[in-house]
């Protein structure tokens, strides 16, 4: 680890973290009930201290100073930045979700979250916007009725379950393939998927609307919940993100735990 980063304030680590995440100095200042002129005084001091003039260069150095080790990393798969990751249960980390977020920034302003959790595929594509207030625009239903998407995240869902992995992605929302390619979708999903086994039952348990996620385009959101058994993984919970692209569900990400 640079010698630097461990100057660093935990405030001002927390403030990076968020920029990485899709936040910008406004969407962090009203998430922490703090001034904007603060935020920019921890990204500031961020700068001076790691001696670069950008804060998401900043963040990045702070990124690869936290990764986990290879050793680590034997339950990792990549996905690409998912704004779902925002939306897990307030209670996660106390149901042993335990997550650990890496990022990298790719061009364009996209970037890659790793999510190293016990056999967990994480693949969520979010566009470049700015993050809005989201969690004011955020839903909680455990009604199946209220899932607009649910059909189609259970149609989808089934063309993982049976390896059709190039299908899946024709399937997926255009921003999805714009970032992803065929190719590396099943190369990120096949492995994951192949070592849970089969699927045995999938049962809905709820579904989070939104207008906007963390660094995504303003529309129309749906994450939905499954409980679902697999023949080597009997208590997997399956997350589909899906987002409305004209009359039609699309799904932007996916990730099981």
């Amino acid at each position: 680890m640079r010698d630097d980063i461990g100057t660093l304030t935990d405030r001002e680590k927390e403030t990076l973290r968020l920029l990485l995440k899709g936040h910008d100095a406004k969407s962090i200042a009203r998430r922490h009930d703090l001034s904007v002129h603060t935020i920019n005084e921890r990204l500031r001091d961020a700068r001076r201290k790691l001696g670069v003039s950008s804060s998401r260069e900043a963040a990045r150095l702070l990124d690869e100073a936290e990764r986990p080790s290879p050793e680590m990393m034997r339950d990792e798969v990549f996905g690409v930045v998912a704004a779902a990751a925002d939306m897990l249960p307030p209670d996660a980390t106390d149901r042993g979700w335990n997550v650990t977020r890496r990022f990298v920034w790719l061009s364009g302003g996209m970037f890659i979250m790793s999510l190293f959790i016990a056999m967990v595929a994480v693949v969520t594509v979010a566009g470049t916007a700015p993050a809005g207030n989201d969690t004011a625009q955020e839903t909680t239903s455990v009604t199946a009725s209220d899932a607009a998407s649910l059909e189609t995240a259970r149609t989808w869902s089934a063309l993982l379950d049976d390896g059709r992995w190039d299908e899946s992605w024709r399937a997926a929302a255009t921003m999805f393939k714009s970032q992803l390619g065929a190719a590396q979708w099943k190369a990120m999903v096949q492995p994951v998927r192949g070592s849970l086994g089969a699927m045995s039952s999938r049962i809905f348990q709820n579904v989070t609307k939104a207008r906007s996620l963390p660094g995504a385009p303003a529309g129309s959101y749906e994450v939905i919940q499954f409980r679902t058994v697999f023949t080597h993984k009997a208590d997997a919970v399956e997350t589909v993100t899906l987002v409305r692209e004209g009359d039609t569900w699309k799904v932007t990400g996916y990730f099981v735990k």
